[in-house]
């Protein structure tokens, strides 16, 4: 059960995230807005547009910038306390620093989980409104998003490779196509050239075209044929593919289209690394809020409140260079998706954990 004493330190700790939360929400909007403004009204997009744009783009904004705010609040809140005497009145109580501190610990695991929820359920919904009104309202491609109906290429999931020069989406209807089937070492065992190609009965219908089948000496067979049914298992939704930018995707959408582009033999690496990522982000709220915990009362005897919130973020840009450097190197291949995305975290919360469960010793850092 939370004692009043914790829970003075839980609501401390919220009432001071939310104001820097939405103080780092409001200077990213500014600055960015300074850099979009002059393309809106260049483009005469109405006002409401670009109060529209924005108002959707708080959502991939909180995304970013939830562990930051976790990290400040957590500054500030100790800073407070430790500055009102608050900490060692606490601690004269026979509450140790662990007791004292694990609210914070405790919303930052919260705010992470939030922050993960809405990165599946809120963010891509508001994302795909907020690029629809920044590419087709504003910049007026009316392209923007839709199926691609021109020079297809396509593995399918059955290990077919279908080049189709244009393709109609209300007809099921294709033209200039080519089909080519491989074997297991790639190489092409039959082409299917075909003028026009009808999606009917629930098959393809192949019209005006030829066959031809190949050995390991070249060229065997060829056939022509005005039209022909052949037993194929793809469907028209197998092409109709929209344009969709990853943070329009929740997690369980961003899985299935990776798996699906893993059976057409696709390289998926940093698609992985993508998934990943998106996944292990909230979480270094958790890890900033462990380390920023033993910094803040270590380095605030050594300096005011300006001194410690430096010291923190000089650690908080130290930690987002590692991270951004591994997710860098697993988009590279030369880390797997997991170690890419999760190694920095599990590395500093192991250390967040060391330096927060020996603090009381009073030994656990050099000054």
């Amino acid at each position: 059960m939370m004692t009043l004493l914790k829970r003075y330190v839980l609501f401390k700790f919220i009432r001071v995230y939310l104001v820097t939360a939405i103080g780092l929400i409001g200077v990213f909007l500014v600055i960015d807005l300074f850099e979009r403004v002059d393309e809106f009204f260049s483009r005469d997009a109405p006002l409401i547009h670009l109060v529209s744009y924005y108002f959707y783009r708080i959502p991939h904004i909180t995304f970013y910038m939830a562990p930051q705010a976790v990290m400040l609040a957590t500054v500030i809140t100790l800073a407070t306390l430790a500055r009102d005497n608050e900490i060692t009145a606490m601690r004269a109580c026979g509450i140790g620093i662990t007791g004292i501190t694990l609210p914070i610990v405790g919303a930052a695991a919260v705010i992470a989980l939030l922050i993960l929820a809405g990165n599946e359920y809120v963010r891509p919904a508001a994302s795909k409104k907020m690029n629809y009104i920044y590419y087709v309202e504003v910049r007026k491609n009316r392209y923007f998003g839709q199926i691609t109906t021109e020079d297809i290429w396509i593995k399918t999931k059955y290990g077919s490779i279908w080049n189709v020069n244009h393709y109609d989406p209300n007809e099921k209807k294709m033209s200039d196509v080519r089909i080519f089937i491989v074997d297991d070492h790639y190489s092409v065992t039959k082409r299917i050239d075909a003028d026009n190609a009808v999606w009917r009965d629930n098959k393809w219908d192949f019209l005006s075209g030829s066959v031809r089948t190949f050995n390991e000496n070249g060229l065997n067979t060829t056939e022509y044929f005005d039209e022909r049914f052949f037993p194929f298992r793809e469907v028209p939704s197998d092409f109709e593919k929209a344009s969709i930018q990853p943070d329009e995707l929740s997690l369980s959408e961003m899985y299935q289209d990776i798996n699906t582009k893993a059976i057409e033999g696709k390289d998926v690496t940093d698609k992985w690394v993508d998934w990943h990522f998106k996944i292990s982000y909230p979480f270094i709220s958790i890890v900033l809020a462990l380390l920023s915990i033993p910094l803040s009362l270590k380095s605030s005897r050594h300096g005011g409140t300006l001194f410690n919130i430096g010291v923190n973020l000089a650690m908080g840009f130290a930690f987002s260079f590692l991270y951004a450097l591994g997710i860098s190197l697993g988009h590279n291949g030369a880390f797997g998706p997991l170690l890419a995305a999760w190694g920095p975290n599990l590395l500093f919360m192991t250390l967040g954990f060391y330096l927060m469960l020996t603090l009381d010793s009073e030994r656990t850092l050099p000054f």
